[in-house]
């Protein structure tokens, strides 16, 4: 289950004198039988409180991964965009999540080429990507939008040949960190929520017996390997055998040492 909002984590629900935050909704969800998974984005990072932290930590079912944007590196950009936040409030959101939960994965998002951006301001978003090494990035050019803050109190000044260098820079810095970690996986094995048929697989309509799947860890990596179409919805391990940037390439462990065996058949 993926649970959607601008600033999901900034949910707290009042009903008389019994108060809901997200940390609470999550823990009602997680009683839910045959729910195996959740999740839930888009974060505003001032709002990353502790017990929710705990809460993602603590209940089995919670991935440990969080998408929390950014923006930016710089502090200056941030105050023009009124993000409400500034870098060194980012940082220790980062350092207590990681503290609370050393195996946390974090994504985030970029805005290139804001109103004034100067290189030096830039120059701070990649030094964050490299600080953070993020799980990954959504990074896009800025573009004004009529009837917007942003287009009522700055000029769009930024040429757009200097937007598309700058979007190609922080794209290609992010790529080469992904890569690596993913790197970091292979030969290890985790257990994939399988989703369903490829990408590959629904463009060429294969059916089976046996197609390439895709599906997710508790850390939202997606995994792409061999298997029965019969096992979506399954809760499978995985050994990783090859990674991109972006993706792990495994096969399904058909047999393992316990009580269960699991099978492609």
């Amino acid at each position: 289950m993926i649970l959607l909002g601008q600033t999901v984590n900034s949910y707290c629900h009042r009903d008389g004198d019994r108060t809901t935050r997200l940390s609470d909704l999550l823990a009602q969800l997680s009683e839910i039988d045959g729910l195996d998974r959740l999740k839930f984005v888009t974060n505003y990072p001032r709002d990353m409180t502790d017990d929710l932290i705990a809460a993602v930590r603590d209940l089995p079912k919670c991935s440990h991964y969080l998408h929390v944007p950014v923006q930016s590196g710089s502090d200056a950009v941030l105050k023009r965009m009124k993000r409400g936040y500034t870098i060194g409030e980012y940082r220790d959101m980062y350092a207590r999540l990681h503290e609370a939960m050393p195996d946390a994965e974090v994504t985030s998002d970029f805005i290139v080429g804001f109103c004034g951006e100067t290189e030096e301001e830039f120059q701070l978003s990649v030094d964050l990507v490299r600080e953070c090494r993020f799980k990954n990035s959504f990074i896009f050019k800025y573009s004004e939008r009529p009837g917007t803050k942003g287009a009522e109190l700055f000029k769009d000044d930024v040429p757009d040949d200097v937007k598309r260098r700058r979007n190609n820079e922080l794209l290609a810095e992010q790529n080469a960190i992904s890569e690596e970690e993913n790197q970091t996986r292979i030969g290890r094995t985790f257990d994939v929520l399988i989703e369903g048929p490829s990408k590959t697989a629904q463009k060429h309509g294969d059916t089976g017996p046996a197609i390439q799947l895709t599906g997710r860890t508790m850390w939202d990596h997606i995994v792409v390997f061999e298997g029965n179409p019969r096992l979506i919805g399954k809760i499978m391990p995985v050994t990783i055998y090859d990674a991109s940037a972006h993706t792990l390439f495994g096969a399904v462990v058909t047999e393992h040492v316990g009580p269960e065996v699991y099978s492609l058949s």
